[in-house]
Order: structure tokens, then C-alpha cells, then sequence
């Protein structure tokens, strides 16, 4: 099928056409040519529903590392496929249009609300569909996103400059669900004139659900 089709992806699908699985080219690379798919395919994939939204396909196929997706119906069967390139080519062609063409992480921090309260800041921001996983949970890439952002703007209220982020340590205490209104509290560890650590603090109904650490450079605006 590869060398008549140059598609080195494929799902697999029981009598039924449920999707079961993916097998690609090198996961039959080396085997027996009598080898069963069922030995070598990746069993239960990520799937979406033709209802699913574009900006979560590309959400899901770029933090997960997916570069094809079944589209299933009811039952989970299989009525079509997507890849990476189809969603790179519908996104190419919503940027043409006006005032359209975000970035995912302009989705994932456009919605940050600031509070502050004598030194101290808070976020705030709703937790979307394009903010999740497969598993309808808040991504770990979306709360790298929030860290890098809230850390930003802390700097530039103190007006330190700009900053460029060289590490960030994430930990997720407790999956934090679609829907949820969340608060994310940065706190300045350590600072210099050209480095700063900051401590990020994830609340949800005022428990804690993530920390991270971000080490990162200032670098002075002219």
C-alpha cells in the first residue's frame, strides 16, 4: 500500500470499521512479512468527530506529536482522516483572512485577566476546548504558554525589560478540567540585572493544581 500510495500512515479497523489502531511504515520496517498489524500498529490512537473543532486538531497534532488522525462517527468508526499537512493548509487559509491567524498561544493567553492586589498578582482565565488534551484536561504545553506569559508581563511591569526563557520546570499536582476558571499567582524568587527566577503558582477554587519555575535572561530595552 506505501508503494502504491506514498502514504506512510494508516488506520486500522476491525470488521465494523472501528478504528483500532495506526500502523505506519516504520513500525513494519524489519518484520516478517508475516507479522499480523495487530502485533506492530499503535492500539488505541487519538481520534476526532467531524464536530471537532479545527483549532483543537491542531492543538491536539501539535503537542501531542500526531501527524495523522482518524475522523470517527458513532460507534467510533471510521469516516475519514486527517493530517498535520491538512491542518497546516486550513490554517494558511484562515490566516488570509482578516483579523484572523493566531497563534496557539495567543489563544491559550488571550483570555488572562490581571488582579492585583498591593504586591500581589493574579491571573485569571477560563480553561477552553483549545486549551485541552485528548483527555479534556488542561495541556501541558497551554500551561507552559500561561507561564512564559504571566512571567512576561510581571517583568515588564517592573519595567525590567524584556524576557527570554531558559528553562521552564512544570508540575501538575492535579488535572484541572475544561470549563474551570483557574488563577495563576508568579512570584519573583530571584532576581539580577540580567537573570530572574520566578515561581508560578496554578489555583482552581483555591487549591493548588500545577507549579512551575521559570529561569530566564532580562534583556534591557533601548
Amino acid at each position: 500500500m506505501n508503494q502504491a500510495t506514498t502514504h506512510t500512515r494508516y488506520p486500522v479497523v476491525d470488521d465494523q470499521k472501528r478504528v483500532v489502531g495506526i500502523v505506519t511504515s516504520k513500525d513494519v520496517i524489519g518484520k516478517s512479512p508475516d507479522t499480523l498489524i495487530d502485533k506492530v500498529m499503535t492500539k488505541t490512537p487519538k481520534t476526532v468527530f467531524k464536530q471537532t473543532s479545527l483549532a483543537y486538531a491542531a492543538h491536539m497534532m501539535i503537542w501531542e506529536a500526531i501527524e495523522l488522525v482518524p475522523v470517527v462517527g458513532q460507534n467510533h468508526q471510521l469516516i475519514g482522516l486527517i493530517s498535520r499537512q491538512d491542518v497546516l493548509k486550513a490554517l494558511q487559509h484562515v490566516q488570509r483572512q482578516p483579523q484572523v491567524g493566531e497563534t496557539i498561544d495567543d489563544i491559550a493567553t488571550s483570555g488572562l485577566s490581571m488582579q492585583q492586589d498591593g504586591s500581589s498578582i493574579t491571573y485569571k482565565t477560563k480553561i477552553t476546548p483549545q486549551m485541552t488534551n485528548s483527555l479534556g484536561t488542561l495541556s501541558n504545553g497551554v500551561f507552559v504558554s500561561f507561564v512564559t506569559e504571566v512571567s512576561s508581563r510581571l517583568i515588564t511591569q517592573m519595567k525590567k525589560g524584556d524576557l527570554v526563557a531558559e528553562n521552564i520546570s512544570v508540575y501538575f499536582i492535579r488535572p484541572v478540567q475544561i470549563e474551570s476558571i483557574v488563577e495563576i499567582v508568579p512570584k519573583i524568587l530571584e532576581i539580577g540585572r540580567k537573570s530572574v527566577k520566578i515561581d508560578i503558582e496554578l489555583y482552581h477554587e483555591k487549591d493548588i493544581v500545577g507549579k512551575a519555575v521559570l529561569i530566564g535572561q532580562l534583556i534591557e530595552r533601548y
